[in-house]
């Protein structure tokens, strides 16, 4: 198992639990925020923070990391439209796992902060902590 393929994972799990169900439109890392004016959004990054072995026997190795939500919806709607979405992405990992690779979502995920907001967009922050665990033969 890859880096890639633990940020894959986090991505597909987003993109099938919340984004698709929501028809939430995704951005991923650096992209550009959308040109028009769509309904709410969704800049979605994860990251590794770090990695260590964890046992000696069958060696395991941890990488701890992180991925993070940042939902807009427009300023009319305000911070309940955006809160109702930053549930449901709490929902979507809140102690869960992925088997393939073994992926497990602690602690549980927050919304982190104040909602901010500008003459657009009203914004709100998830953070959603993981650990993955690797065994090498």
């Amino acid at each position: 198992m890859s880096f890639a393929d633990i940020l894959t994972a986090v991505r597909n799990r987003f993109d099938t639990e919340v984004a698709t169900p929501q028809s939430l439109r995704v951005i991923h890392d650096n992209a550009p925020e959308p040109s028009g004016r769509v309904q709410s959004w969704c800049r979605f990054s994860v990251q590794i923070d770090g990695t260590s072995q964890v046992s000696m026997g069958q060696v395991r190795h941890r990488s701890v990391g992180s991925a993070t939500a940042l939902l807009f919806s427009p300023i009319a709607k305000g911070d309940a439209a955006v809160l109702a979405i930053a549930d449901l992405v709490i929902a979507a990992f809140q102690g869960q796992r992925i088997a393939d690779p073994d992926i497990t979502f602690t602690p549980s995920p927050s919304v982190l902060g104040v909602a901010e907001q500008d003459e657009a967009w009203c914004r709100r922050t998830v953070r959603i902590p993981f650990r993955a665990d690797v065994v090498t033969p």
